[in-house]
């Protein structure tokens, strides 16, 4: 058989079957888990930020301080990095002010995923001879006095809130963010019959 006849043989086999291409492989649904909207968040300030140095756009460093699970798998550790970011920050200036400060969180880092995360701050003093007293989402992050820089303390513990619902990959060992598939919206049952025009809500006046 010469080298014609070969290729022709070979020709007509490869037609004979079909050839499928590679798929992309797919997470089961065993690999994947859904962090879900405003699940509460403990972090912990890792460094001291303050007015005397801190600037609108600071980007600070915290932890997370208590594991977050799903049905009772630890999904982020305690140790996973986390952000936020200064908005505001007024400095004492030494003339007997309080500083004023303002931040928020951005989010977690877990692998390759990131986690979005939703809570803000305002602090500053409240006058002269008087504490003033930070309040950060749901915990108390800081004690100033007159005359002092605002500031979140290191170590002072934090809480903040998932954002949105957040679907995490975990086939692989650096966890990733896929998109979240949500289920088809709720759709009222017809009972044949035309609602009722809705009546518009009236100020009372005084």
């Amino acid at each position: 058989m010469n080298f014609l006849n070969i290729a022709a043989t070979v020709v007509a086999v490869l037609g004979a079957q079909p050839m499928e291409l590679p798929r992309a492989a797919m997470p089961t649904a065993a690999a994947t888990i859904r962090i879900d909207h405003d699940t509460p968040v403990e972090l912990m300030a890792l460094s001291e930020v303050s007015t005397a140095d801190a600037k609108p756009g600071t980007i600070f460093k915290l932890r997370v301080n208590r594991a977050i699970q799903v049905d009772g798998r630890t999904i982020i550790p305690v140790g996973a990095p986390a952000f936020g970011q200064v908005i505001e920050a007024v400095d004492s200036g030494g003339l007997g002010k309080s500083g004023r400060m303002t931040a928020k969180l951005l989010g977690i880092r877990l692998g390759d995923a990131e986690i979005p995360l939703d809570g803000e701050t305002s602090a500053k003093g409240t006058g002269a001879g008087s504490a003033g007293m930070a309040v950060l989402f749901t915990g108390v992050v800081g004690l100033f006095h007159r005359g002092n820089n605002a500031k979140i303390k290191a170590g002072e513990i934090l809480t903040g809130f998932v954002s949105e619902d957040v679907v995490l990959d975990l086939s692989q060992p650096s966890p990733k963010r896929i998109p979240f598939a949500p289920g088809p919206a709720f759709t009222p049952i017809s009972t044949g019959s035309t609602p009722p025009a809705p009546v518009p809500a009236t100020v009372p006046q005084p």
